[in-house]
């Protein structure tokens, strides 16, 4: 991604997939199973750039200290993997539900002044919120929800309609405690057809569908340095 003349490196890292953009250049891949499958991966993306990264977990600095759906990454320090790429101070690590409304906000019609949630439902759920045009560091969102693992039984069923209804309930308790004025919704799962209707129709306040899709992540991780 572009900021000014400077091309930035944003990488995405998530339960299912790991996505990057630099310039005009999109790279995507599965995540791996092991740490050292995933360092070979990092080490595909282009070399000598401003780094920002998303990933999904707790976030320390430039480590992570844990990871729910990627068990491997606990204490993970990206800056230890060294080199061009993750060294010194041009990288910087934030939760990955924060880079994806970070990215959504500059895409859609919503108000300075407007409070925003925005929540992606993939692996897990995402979940971050945005008051006067910033995104807040809310700890508490970087942990899973107690409900999350009842939430991936629903959802690998692949009964749509059980799972917004199921939905329905857990993100309108998240919806009543921040009231905001809208909702972002991005992840994987919103892929599967009409889906995004089903929930829509459930919140109780406006609901956005992501426009940046797949690559909003990788884009907010860019924005860090913005």
């Amino acid at each position: 991604m572009e900021r000014g003349k400077k091309i930035i490196l944003g990488i995405d890292i998530g339960g299912s997939n790991i996505r990057g953009i630099c310039g005009n250049k999109f790279l995507e891949f599965n995540t791996p199973k092991g740490e050292k499958e995933f360092i070979k991966i990092l080490e595909r993306f282009p070399r000598g750039y401003t780094v920002g990264i998303g990933v999904a977990g707790v976030v320390d600095g430039t480590k992570i200290k844990i990871s729910p759906n990627i068990k491997y990454l606990k204490n993970f320090d990206f800056s230890a993997i060294g080199g061009p790429v993750f060294g010194g101070k041009r990288l910087k690590v934030d939760n990955d539900a924060r880079t994806f409304l970070r990215a959504e906000l500059v895409r859609h019609s919503v108000s300075n002044k407007d409070r925003v949630l925005g929540i992606t439902i993939g692996t897990g759920i995402g979940r971050a919120f945005a008051e006067n045009g910033k995104v807040k560091k809310i700890k508490k969102f970087e942990y899973p929800e107690k409900w999350e693992k009842e939430y991936q039984k629903i959802r690998d069923s692949k009964n749509d309609q059980k799972l917004a209804e199921y939905l329905r309930g857990k993100l309108n308790l998240i919806i009543d405690k921040y009231k905001p004025g809208a909702v972002i919704l991005g992840g994987g799962v919103l892929g599967r057809r009409g889906f995004f209707e089903k929930i829509k129709r459930y919140l109780r306040v406006r609901v956005i569908k992501a426009r940046f899709g797949a690559k909003a992540g990788a884009i907010g991780a860019a924005m860090l340095w913005k």
